[in-house]
């Protein structure tokens, strides 16, 4: 984690020194950096998560004809998975990736000085990004845009799991936010901005060009 987060703290250096910008705006750089590295990984999720959706009608037909035999179900639920080229799993390994850029950029809001950082007057819109937030603003548009975002990769609106986490997790993200210093704040927020334009990207204009039919 020592390396990931020098390696942060580099990058930063360079957004902030060498294109001249204030440290709330290299945060944002950052998060646009990360999103570049992880477009393929991002593409294969959001392809994972278009086929789950097609294949809805599908899951819910061997759901109700094998529900006393959950082992048949299941094997008949894979092998829809198999025929159709679905990952169920595949919308989180980006998530997985972005968990280390999040607690190593922590490392380095929290302690600066570790990395030869002088954050003395890192602000971004009044927001002090090396303090806890306590920003309710900060917090309503991360909770606000991590719906969205939740709303636009929800596999089905009708599952009641699925539902609930939709209202549940934003809750918890904006709680987060409000309570987390104001920089991991301000890459969330933008992560998700950035995420919401690229899932309308890929969807728009890779996944609708290749319109698989379900086998």
């Amino acid at each position: 984690m020592g390396l990931i987060s020098s390696l942060m703290a580099n990058i930063l250096v360079f957004f902030h020194d060498t294109l001249g910008v204030g440290w709330g705006m290299a945060i944002i750089f950052l998060t646009l950096f990360v999103k570049v590295i992880l477009f393929p990984l991002s593409l294969s999720q959001i392809r994972s998560m278009e086929g789950l959706k097609k294949i809805q009608p599908e899951m819910k037909k061997i759901q109700e004809k094998y529900k006393n035999d959950p082992e048949e179900q299941q094997r008949k639920i894979m092998e829809l998975y198999q025929k159709n080229k679905v990952n169920p799993f595949g919308g989180c390994l980006p998530l997985l990736l972005q968990l280390p850029v999040l607690l190593a950029l922590f490392n380095v809001l929290r302690t600066p000085g570790n990395y030869n950082l002088d954050f003395t007057n890192a602000y971004f819109l009044t927001m002090e990004l090396t303090k806890k937030s306590s920003y309710w603003l900060l917090a309503v548009v991360s909770g606000l845009t991590s719906y969205l975002q939740q709303k636009m990769t929800t596999v089905s609106a009708t599952d009641p799991s699925q539902s609930t986490l939709m209202y549940v997790m934003p809750a918890v993200i904006g709680f987060m936010t409000f309570n987390l210093e104001a920089g991991i704040g301000l890459y969330w927020v933008a992560s998700t901005v950035f995420g919401i334009i690229q899932q309308w990207v890929i969807t728009k204009f890779f996944i609708r060009q290749e319109q698989p039919e379900i086998k």
